[in-house]
């Protein structure tokens, strides 16, 4: 709003009023606030309106000045305004000033206005209204702060810089400012039994939490409290005062997933809940937020918490006995465990994604040996052939408890028909000797080690598992041939391809076909041939370690393979 409109837009209509503006015209600021001191608190009482009205006015009116004389006299006056005049019409007033609250300043004035009002208030039970009406309007101006974007791929340093920036570093000032809002409302409205407004402002305090706060990192820095979660501290403080076990308030609401992650992540705020609580309790009430901070992958920081929560609930149980294999039924679980999956490979940063598979192993050893042992045969049989990285660190988990169970000698599991249906969903060519084998290349080379490192740990003249005996030829029949053919026809497929792509390059060049392919009205940058040379060397490269696989392979097991 211009100067200019605002002008025709306020008429004094009281002598008071109009005794004060003409002081203020003739710059007379001194004049006008003894004026105002001067009246009798009736006086003020009784034109409060429209002293708020023109005080509010005055305090945007803009100025060519370096001090802007008007909005301190305004504010001073305001202020006395709010201690003598009629507090119900200065907060109605204010209420209806809600859209003007464009500047920090103002934001935090607004804050002291409304407390010197809420002190003046009667207190009976309608006065929940106006305190809801107060915290709804300062959450949305925090709400419409930005802040700055980061990149996926991000480091410490980047991420020291962003909880640095100005924007940053304005949200936790403004959000420091509410909760000390808070903490003074829940003081004075201590002394009273009256009403009871704590219950709304736990509320208001977890909304707070919401955007923009959930965008925010709040994890250490090169050993060092994220200045973020020192800022934020005071408001889980507040929290606790007003509910001595937060987790009881959760509602399944996914706006509360900044809420749990703080509660659950973090030993100060872990350290005050009730010790009454199971680590499986933690993990499924977690799940529902980790779902919902996984699944959005702009935000880099929300990915940063999802994997942070898992790793931390998923630290706490106890190996070997939290589960067995009837907790696979579970449909919430199956949940957690895809959402790992796909933090497996989109975690930020690689701390984080060494935190993700450290939660799966967690997770994994928190079953009984059975219960493992139906978790790997689930997944993989569920897990399909492109999902060629998953199923490679399946099979390390295979690998693991197969060692694990062998040495222990105590359940057995891995010998037998059960041995054999885990390695028949990786020991598999999905379309035979045309598979391709690329796409499956990391499994592929897993499986053939697997398969040795069972030869190498039970040797044939003890045959524990019965592998030599029951199922050796099985396998080379329906595995090692097709494979061993399926890397012939590739290879001489991709020797084909390098030779041809030779003989382009020894060819006349001719004049250069316009083919470029557009995305977003931008060409989409294609490999030379040299780089498309360097691609099928590669390929074959692959092929020769195949083959040294399967050599070895067949020294272990004497020709058999």
């Amino acid at each position: 709003m211009t100067e200019s409109s605002s002008t025709e837009q306020f008429y004094p209509n009281t002598l008071i009023v109009k005794e004060i503006s003409s002081f203020i015209d003739n710059e007379q600021y001194d004049q006008a606030y003894n004026y105002l001191i001067a009246l009798t608190d009736q006086q003020i009482y009784d034109g409060t309106w429209d002293l708020c009205t023109y005080l509010f006015y005055l305090g945007e009116k803009s100025t060519d000045k370096l001090c802007n004389e008007n909005e301190i006299y305004a504010q001073d006056a305001l202020k006395y305004v709010a201690e003598h005049g009629n507090p119900r019409e200065m907060l109605i007033i204010m209420l209806e000033q809600s859209d003007k609250f464009i500047t920090d300043d103002a934001f935090l004035f607004h804050m002291k206005l409304f407390l010197l009002i809420l002190k003046r208030l009667p207190i009976k039970p309608s006065l929940i209204n106006s305190l809801q009406d107060i915290l709804t309007l300062l959450q949305c101006h925090l709400h419409t702060l930005e802040i700055p974007a980061i990149s996926h791929d991000f480091a410490g340093k980047d991420l020291l810089v962003f909880n640095h920036d100005h924007r940053i570093n304005r949200l936790l000032k403004l959000t420091q400012a509410c909760v000390e809002f808070f903490c003074e409302l829940r003081d004075y409205f201590s002394t009273t039994t009256v009403i009871d407004i704590r219950s709304m402002l736990t509320k208001s305090l977890i909304t707070l939490l919401q955007d923009p706060l959930i965008a925010l990192s709040y994890e250490p820095i090169n050993s060092q409290e994220s200045s973020s979660y020192t800022s934020i501290r005071p408001l889980l403080d507040c929290l606790f005062t007003l509910t001595p076990n937060p987790i009881r308030i959760i509602d399944k609401d996914e706006q509360q997933s900044t809420l749990v992650y703080l509660l659950l992540t973090k030993d100060d705020n872990f350290n005050r809940l009730p010790c009454v609580y199971s680590p499986s309790y933690y993990l499924f009430l977690s799940i529902p937020f980790i779902l919902q901070l996984s699944q959005d992958h702009e935000r880099v920081m929300l990915t940063e918490k999802a994997c942070t929560l898992t790793s931390s609930v998923c630290s706490r149980l106890v190996p070997g006995k939290e589960f067995d294999q009837s907790i696979l039924d579970n449909n919430q679980l199956h949940e957690l465990i895809d959402a790992l999956k796909i933090l497996l490979v989109r975690s930020p940063a690689r701390q984080y994604a060494s935190l993700t598979i450290g939660a799966y192993r967690s997770l994994f050893q928190a079953f009984t040996p059975l219960g493992r042992y139906d978790f790997l045969r689930q997944q993989l049989a569920k897990t399909s052939y492109r999902e060629d990285s998953y199923r490679t660190f399946l099979c390390t988990l295979f690998k693991d408890e197969f060692l694990s169970d062998y040495r222990s000698g105590s359940s057995e599991i891995y010998k037998g028909a059960l041995l054999f249906q885990l390695l028949d969903y990786l020991c598999r060519l999905p379309n035979g000797v045309e598979s391709d084998l690329l796409e499956i290349y990391d499994c592929l080379c897993s499986s053939l080690n697997l398969i040795r490192f069972i030869g190498l740990v039970d040797k044939q003249s003890v045959n524990r598992t019965l592998f030599w005996s029951e199922r050796l030829t099985a396998l080379n029949e329906t595995f090692m041939k097709p494979l061993r053919k399926s890397i012939q026809l590739a290879r001489a497929h991709y020797k084909l391809e390098i030779r041809n792509k030779n003989d382009d390059n020894n060819q006349q060049v001719q004049q250069p076909v316009n083919t470029e392919i557009l995305v977003d009205n931008m060409p989409l940058a294609m490999p030379n041939k040299q780089e498309q040379l360097e691609t099928l060397h590669t390929a074959v490269t692959k092929f020769d370690v195949l083959d040294c696989i399967l050599s070895s392979l067949s020294d272990t097991f004497a020709g058999e393979l």
